[in-house]
């Protein structure tokens, strides 16, 4: 699957929160506010997490949601699956009554996706732009590294906010069976360079947001982390590449015909295409005692930097 190493990766990442919080005593029966205060936080700390990596998953376990109730009830689903597992851990161990629930997503995003392999192109053309003007949280490219052409590069192009673009070019090595480089150079001043990997199983499976490519044990930079969001994506060349590719924006479904122009899965009948992903996700957790009440709602970004 595309996203398989890339996302546990990303499943113990920190989050970005806004929450309010309800606490209230009551009078005391057995053991301390302050234990079971601390107990409350703790159990909110990981429903945050777990919710976020529940969010996460779920956008991109499928190849594409067909509309965003599927995607908000699967999210609700998981969640309660995990809720009950929380209810049982608590009842147990600490004889207290919890909850953990996700409300529909309080942002749902866009996620340009080519599920299986193919040129990169948008289906005609060969330079394109698959996302614009966009804050992005994912972006990973699944390369089938033999299966393109030798030193006909492929190119991708990141634009950033100020309008300053960094290139990078991806060729197959022609010495190598599936050894491919990485050449990038950026107008931001961010120091770019060459970098060759080897990858694993003729694949190459690149994260730009992290700059690094997990299958082939290598890094090149700039990261989209290091640059100034939004941002706008083009592909160059996209007849030189085969492979896979997902990309996660903040952009709402209203703006895909002037985004990227690319139809909504499946009824676009090809791919690439777009589809649904949860952006921001709403949280809330409850915790019940003899002598503590603790509800708090929050809103959790999925993706780590976005």
């Amino acid at each position: 699957m595309l996203v398989g190493a890339v996302a546990i990766a990303f499943i113990l990442l920190g989050l970005a929160a806004i929450y309010t919080t309800q606490l209230s005593a009551r009078p005391a029966t057995t053991g301390s506010v302050g234990d079971q205060s601390a107990e409350a936080t703790e159990l909110n700390r990981e429903a945050r997490r777990n919710v976020r990596a529940i969010a996460l998953r779920v956008n991109h376990d499928r190849r594409y949601y067909a509309d965003r109730s599927a995607l908000r009830d699967r999210i609700r689903d998981e969640t309660t699956d995990y809720s009950e597992l929380m209810v049982e851990t608590y009842a147990a161990e600490r004889g207290t009554m919890v909850n953990v629930s996700a409300d529909s997503p309080a942002a749902i995003g866009t996620r340009t996706t080519l599920y299986n392999d193919s040129t990169l192109t948008d289906g005609g053309s060969t330079t394109w732009q698959p996302a614009t003007d966009a804050r992005i949280g994912w972006f990973v490219l699944n390369l089938n590294v033999t299966a393109m052409d030798r030193a006909d590069p492929f190119v991708v192009e990141i634009e950033d906010r100020t309008g300053n673009d960094t290139t990078y070019t991806f060729t197959r090595n022609a010495t190598g069976t599936s050894v491919v480089t990485v050449s990038t150079s950026s107008e931001t001043g961010a120091l770019g360079g060459q970098v060759t990997c080897n990858p694993g199983g003729n694949r190459s499976l690149v994260d730009f947001t992290t700059g690094e490519s997990f299958t082939s044990s290598c890094e090149f930079g700039p990261d989209i982390n290091d640059l100034e969001g939004p941002y706008t994506v083009e592909f160059r060349n996209g007849d030189n590449a085969v492979g896979k590719f997902s990309i996660v924006t903040d952009a709402s479904e209203s703006d895909w015909a002037t985004y990227n122009g690319l139809g909504t899965c499946p009824s676009a009948g090809s791919e690439p295409c777009n589809t649904y992903a949860a952006w921001y996700v709403t949280a809330t957790a409850r915790y019940e005692s003899g002598q503590l009440s603790y509800n708090n709602t929050q809103n959790t970004t999925v993706y780590e930097g976005a």
